[in-house]
């Protein structure tokens, strides 16, 4: 990795933890057809976005996915009753993170995510307590690729952006960073990123 990278900031969704809500779908017994329609109609609507925005709330948004699909409403509801089960941590995150730590390196994370979700997921995550600092997007009212959310991580934490590293599972994401003066790397798995890195594979 380059000498002149102190500072790795990194995405969580899909990086250090799996979005899994298929499997949580698939767990309830839900067919392919209910799956299909949250995808549309909740996963990938503007609400959810609205919801990394930090500028509705979770209820709200409710209220439109059960607006949008009423004759789901059965499994719209035990889908929300167990939020918990929306994500998982991925095994090697909290290890890659500590091995950066062990090398100097400062570790720092950039997230799209929902408020209430954050506040209910973040804690339990093995790797929240070994970083540096965060900016969560839903706090903010700002998300990536917005580049005042960048600018914001780097102002807080007083880090030249010449110095940072940022990973991302989204290009558009990693493109702004690179706008900003950081360098980029898009996420393609973890065995990849380690090669970038130059850690050992767990």
């Amino acid at each position: 990795m380059d000498k002149g990278i102190r500072n790795i900031v990194f995405d969580v969704g899909m990086v250090l933890i799996d979005f899994c809500w298929r499997e949580h779908c698939m767990n309830l017994g839900f067919d392919d057809e209910v799956i299909e329609a949250f995808d549309v109609n909740m996963i990938s609507s503007k609400y959810w976005d609205m919801m990394d925005e930090g500028t509705i709330r979770e209820e709200d948004a409710f209220s439109e996915f059960l607006r949008a699909m009423p004759e789901y409403d059965k499994q719209l509801r035990q889908f929300w009753s167990q939020p918990e089960k929306f994500v998982q941590e991925y095994a090697y995150a909290a290890p890659m993170i500590t091995e950066l730590k062990q090398k100097g390196y400062r570790v720092y994370l950039l997230s799209n995510y929902p408020l209430e979700m954050y506040k209910l997921h973040w804690p339990g995550f093995a790797f929240y307590s070994l970083v540096d600092g965060y900016v969560v997007s839903a706090v903010e009212k700002i998300k990536k690729p917005d580049k005042a959310i960048y600018r914001l991580l780097c102002q807080r934490y007083a880090l030249n952006p010449e110095e940072c590293l940022f990973i991302d599972d989204r290009q558009v994401n990693v493109d702004a960073a690179v706008q900003m003066g950081m360098r980029g790397i898009l996420f393609q798995g973890y065995e990849d990123l380690s090669a970038h890195l130059g850690l050992e594979i767990s």
